[in-house]
């Protein structure tokens, strides 16, 4: 499975630099189901696949942390990182299933929005991990953490202009409220838990500089 995707002596950051680019792909493929509905089923299985990929690396991460003597970081830190970072990916697959799930066949354009910002905040996931490799360039780190912290409250303004919007869209469709309010809620969710790996990331580079 995923262990073919890196040399017998991979490490531990090599394993997230692969679990974000996984994660990223994911918003990726999110935005484009809800651009285009109809494939929507295709996307969703992506995103499965996906999903048991960044769970593959996370058990590989912590088979690594139970073979490992002397780590890069300190375990507990290893530990809480992979488990945030996998917290997106599942939210992730969560909302994608629900357009399956709940046979959505339209969106409203601010649940686009909130995938587009969910890709923005996940590429700097993406940059800022990369960063704990050698600890250096801290201010780099610390500016991508706060135009995470940026897009995370423009996803919270997306999140409650949306929902407020779905009770006069669909004012006589209350099914379909109930529907979209979970995606978007999930969605947000996303965001917040890059939020969350950008603040454990910023903690550990203090830590350890």
């Amino acid at each position: 499975m995923v262990k073919r995707f890196f040399p017998k002596n991979y490490g531990f950051f090599d394993l997230f630099d692969r679990h974000t680019t996984c994660v990223l792909e994911a918003t990726r493929v999110m935005l484009d189901a809800v651009k285009n509905l109809s494939a929507k089923d295709i996307k969703v299985t992506r995103i499965g696949e996906l999903e048991h990929e960044c769970d593959s690396i996370t058990h590989m991460a912590i088979d690594l942390l139970h073979r490992t003597f002397i780590t890069p970081l300190d375990r507990d830190e290893i530990l809480e990182l992979v488990s945030r970072m996998d917290d997106i990916m599942d939210f992730i697959d969560a909302a994608a299933h629900r357009l399956v799930l709940f046979e959505i066949t339209e969106v409203p354009k601010d649940i686009l929005q909130l995938c587009e910002v969910l890709i923005e905040a996940q590429n700097q996931v993406t940059e800022m991990v990369k960063l704990l490799r050698h600890m250096k360039k801290t201010e780099d780190l610390h500016k991508h953490c706060m135009e995470i912290n940026r897009l995370e409250n423009e996803g919270d303004q997306l999140h409650r202009r949306g929902i407020a919007a779905l009770f006069h869209t669909y004012a006589n469709d209350p099914l379909m409220v109930i529907k979209l309010k979970e995606v978007y809620e999930v969605l947000e969710a996303a965001i917040d838990r890059c939020e969350d790996v950008a603040n454990l990331a910023e903690s550990i580079v203090l830590e350890h500089t």
